[in-house]
């Protein structure tokens, strides 16, 4: 990640699902990096607080990136074996 100004773009109480959301920002080119909020490692018992952050001049495309539907009947289409 180039420049050193960061924005958290999504949080999540488990690593699993942040690791979903990571793979397809990496897949669409927009760098990325998973910050974890050390306390719940050391205190389980509180919610854990699993972040991505973008550069923030990745921003507004990771935003974007996140809000787009998935769209299931396209991707059959697209994905059917001829």
């Amino acid at each position: 990640m180039k420049d050193r100004e960061f924005a958290t773009v999504a949080r999540f109480s488990s690593f699993e699902e942040a690791y979903v959301v990571k793979s397809m920002l990496d897949a669409m080119g927009v760098p990325n990096e998973i910050v974890n909020d050390l306390v719940a490692d050391v205190l389980p018992m509180l919610d854990r607080d699993v972040r991505i952050v973008v550069n923030n001049s990745d921003l507004p495309r990771a935003r974007q990136l996140l809000k787009a539907k998935f769209d299931r009947q396209s991707f059959n289409e697209e994905w059917k074996e001829k």
